[in-house]
């Protein structure tokens, strides 16, 4: 809608404060722009949010922060967090296949030994490292590549059903989000050239850290978070641009400019009435979805900074159970007793939206994996957390027809994974560009 009048306000209101918000509101307050950073949740970071249970860290959803990103690690840095608070798991990956476990670090001896696969295709992993290896990570998001799938590449390099079903699938299943593997090539290259040039880590005190930290630093040059806070249009000005917005308990707040930094499917209402065109570009469609359940270990389940990952392709639960991690393994790997913290998630099934049935799979899970653990003795359920629309869906060609940061409104851009490809680090670096278009332009 069209204000009668454009008041000063602030310099920017950013809606939503996940990381892109976050990353974005920081670079700007420290280049001395006055910043209102509105969320609709109760606490910042989107998906990497934290709670706490008994003093240990909680997430509300099992990420992790692939430690070579660039524009994540500079925003860590800029953050003051202390390099021993990124604790890395330098155990890898292990993987059940129904019979036993086999464990992979990304190292070019542990692929070399690893029993998931057979030797002839540990030698085709260790070739398609090399390849990936031989330029930038973000050198292969616009490689020709990007227009077949990761199955079509995968298969292209040599590996059968075999590799794939006990292997890839599993393994990048939750890394997308999705078991099709029909994300494109290129983002699975990206991907895997981070992961090998550095550790999976995770903040000592859980991935909101970096958000609650980002939250305080906007405060403590003079910006404002609020939470709690639903924004629900986007005023314009006499001129066309964007002028402020308006939240859902009726307030009208000015700015100069704004930045929607929130999750596709609310980008795509918010963009609509004032540019249908931007808004039809933002990817709100098939979403790639997870539940989470969390729970309290009174004694631990599994000792090591290692991800659990289900390869078990006879098993057919509903929900399946795709990976488990012990994250106090990571955050807390010097406490003697408990509550140890697991987080147990399903990205493989449709299931109910709730998530209701995961906790009771986990616990059949566990049975299968570990038969003398007494379950039910130890293990108490903190909550289930789903997410319906974790990330979208990068298929080949759609991240060619994603929103730029800029919209056809003048003073009204875009932040979030939905400008890049889905991962910290497009959040992350999307935040970092929405700013930097700002601060270039006039005063």
């Amino acid at each position: 809608m069209t204000s009668d009048t454009t008041p000063r306000g602030d310099d920017v209101i950013v809606i939503g404060a996940g990381l892109a918000g976050l990353a974005c509101a920081h670079r700007l307050a420290a280049r001395g722009r006055t910043v209102r950073v509105l969320e609709a949740g109760r606490s910042p970071g989107g998906r990497a949010r934290t709670e706490w249970h008994e003093g240990r860290p909680v997430d509300l959803g099992f990420q992790v922060l692939l430690g070579r990103y660039p524009a994540a690690r500079a925003l860590v840095r800029e953050l003051g967090i202390p390099r021993h608070d990124m604790r890395a798991f330098s155990g890898g990956a292990a993987f059940w296949n129904g019979t036993g476990w086999n464990r992979l670090a990304p190292t070019p001896p542990s692929l070399a030994r690893f029993g998931g696969l057979a030797p002839g295709d540990r030698l085709r992993l260790a070739r398609l490292a090399a390849e990936v290896l031989r330029r930038p990570a973000e050198h292969w998001l616009d490689d020709p590549a990007a227009g077949r799938t990761t199955e079509e590449d995968l298969r292209a390099a040599g590996f059968g059903d075999a590799a794939i079903e006990g292997f890839f699938r599993p393994f990048w299943g939750v890394v997308f989000l999705d078991r099709s593997l029909s994300a494109d090539a290129g983002y699975f290259r990206f991907l895997l050239g981070s992961l090998l040039r550095g550790p999976a880590v995770l903040p000592a005190d859980g991935l909101g850290m970096i958000a609650e930290w980002a939250a305080a630093a906007i405060r403590q040059r003079g910006g404002h978070v609020e939470l709690g806070v639903r924004v629900s249009e986007i005023v314009r000005g006499d001129d066309g641009g964007a002028s402020g917005v308006r939240t859902a308990d009726g307030r009208t707040l000015p700015a100069r400019a704004v930045v929607v930094a929130t999750e596709a499917p609310a980008t795509r209402e918010l963009l609509e009435p004032v540019d249908p065109d931007t808004a039809r570009r933002v990817p709100a469609g098939a979403a790639a979805g997870v539940v989470t359940a969390a729970f309290a270990l009174a004694r631990p389940l599994y000792r090591g900074r290692v991800i659990l990952v289900n390869a078990d392709r006879e098993d057919a639960g509903t929900p399946r159970v795709d990976l488990m991690c012990q994250t106090t393994n990571v955050t807390r790997p010097e406490a003697v007793g408990g509550p140890h913290i697991l987080l147990a998630s399903s990205v493989t099934t449709p299931g109910p939206a709730d998530g209701s049935g995961l906790a009771e799979a986990v616990g059949r899970t566990v049975a299968r994996w570990s038969p003398g653990y007494a379950w039910a003795a130890h293990a108490e359920l903190i909550g289930v957390t789903a997410h319906e629309f974790a990330q979208y869906r990068p298929a080949p060609g759609v991240r060619d027809d994603l929103p730029g940061t800029r919209t056809r409104v003048p003073r009204l851009l875009v932040a979030g994974d939905l400008t890049t490809h889905p991962s910290i680090e497009g959040a992350v670096r999307s935040g970092g560009a929405a700013a930097d278009a700002l601060l270039a332009a006039p005063a």
